[in-house]
């Protein structure tokens, strides 16, 4: 009989992510109740992963006033989590832009590993209009001085 790893983690262990979410959050996650809400931008995401087993513990619809520049799902899971949940996205038509392993540093101790998925945003949304560096670079050179 094998044990994982994300089975046998300590909770007082210095690796451990600290996010993870606890066996309560999952349960209420897989039921569609979040506290805090969800942002809508990132909901149906978050849903459509959730109801397939991946554990979430982070996400923003990303944009102006956003913990993140553009829609981002983070989640844990163990080396080929992440290729299983990017099955998920992309078998649900979700607009996967990156997917990463990553690590943190809280109070100068490493944590993790976690996963980070970012997606492409809606085409008619602000985070669109912000990424698009041609459209700001034309309005840049309209805007310029004479010398």
């Amino acid at each position: 009989m094998s044990i994982r790893n994300s089975q046998i983690r300590c909770q007082g262990c210095p690796s451990k992510t600290p996010l993870r979410p606890d066996p309560t959050n999952l349960e209420q996650a897989k039921a569609g109740i979040f506290e805090p809400p969800l942002d809508a931008g990132i909901r149906d995401i978050v849903l459509a992963l959730v109801a397939n087993g991946v554990e979430t513990f982070e996400s923003c619809e990303g944009g102006r006033g956003h913990t993140f520049p553009e829609p981002t799902v983070r989640f844990e899971g163990d080396s080929s989590e992440g290729l299983r949940a990017l099955s998920v996205a992309l078998a649900h038509g979700m607009p996967v832009a990156e997917l990463r392993r990553t690590r943190g540093m809280i109070d100068g101790s490493i944590h993790g590993p976690w996963w980070v998925m970012t997606f492409h945003p809606p085409r008619n949304s602000v985070q669109w209009v912000d990424r698009d560096t041609a459209a700001r670079y034309a309005a840049a050179a309209t805007n310029v001085p004479e010398r």
